[in-house]
């Protein structure tokens, strides 16, 4: 699917700046002097790995996020559509014209040459428009879900005692990650946890699931917007 590879995209990236604290300041009376590495304090906890890429896989990925992608896919479907009708008209005449090409007068197959090249433009032109408008159309659908997950991350892996995760589909890429211990992977809990806690929030308020977009604790939900006559 197109437009969930162009939100992992956004995702992975949003999700790899996770946090290696060290302390910033000095100890008290230390201020003015050189620091010394051997004197930081790296605090200890777990190390985990997360997989964006499956956020958004409409089979068991985040609700909220694979609900505004579907959005974004409807709102392009009529486009989608007569582009493809573009596309199928232009290989019609180009199988026309390999095959009958022959018994065309020259006046007919310049014709079907003229509109043959005037659907290759046209088609390419709004195939790049509508790549265009489908990567801002997601942008301005997936960013407020994907600030919350982050917010809801910064919270899960502090009440686990995680100080550090690393996107494996992004290191993967990379080949910056060759094993993990399957028990270091928290995509899976992560993603239930965070479903679990918009159902919760969601069926608490007025109006059920579509009254509140915000997990618990990660701020106020957006109101609805008001239905059209």
């Amino acid at each position: 699917m197109k437009l969930c590879r162009a939100i992992l995209v956004t995702l992975g990236v949003s999700m790899i700046p996770l946090t290696v604290f060290a302390q910033e300041n000095p100890p008290s009376g230390q201020a003015g002097s050189q620091t010394n590495p051997s004197a930081m304090i790296v605090p200890t906890g777990k190390i985990a790995v997360v997989n964006t890429g499956a956020f958004s896989n409409p089979e068991g990925g985040i609700t909220q996020l694979v609900a505004q992608i579907k959005r974004v896919e409807d709102q392009f479907r009529e486009r989608r559509a007569k582009l493809d009708s573009m596309l199928q008209r232009a290989q019609a005449i180009t199988n026309e014209l390999e095959k009958q090409g022959p018994n065309l007068t020259p006046e007919a197959r310049a014709r079907k040459q003229e509109e043959l090249e005037e659907l290759k433009v046209d088609g390419q032109a709004e195939q790049q428009k509508m790549d265009r408008d489908i990567r801002k159309a997601l942008g301005e659908a997936t960013e407020p879900v994907g600030e919350r997950i982050n917010v809801f991350l910064d919270n899960y892996c502090k009440q686990r005692g995680i100080v550090i995760v690393l996107e494996a589909a992004v290191l993967y890429q990379a080949r910056g990650l060759a094993y993990v211990e399957p028990t270091l992977d928290i995509t899976r809990d992560f993603i239930e946890a965070y479903n679990k806690s918009t159902a919760t929030t969601s069926s608490a308020s007025p109006g059920g699931a579509a009254a509140a977009t915000a997990p618990a604790g990660t701020g106020a939900a957006r109101p609805p917007a008001p239905k059209k006559p």
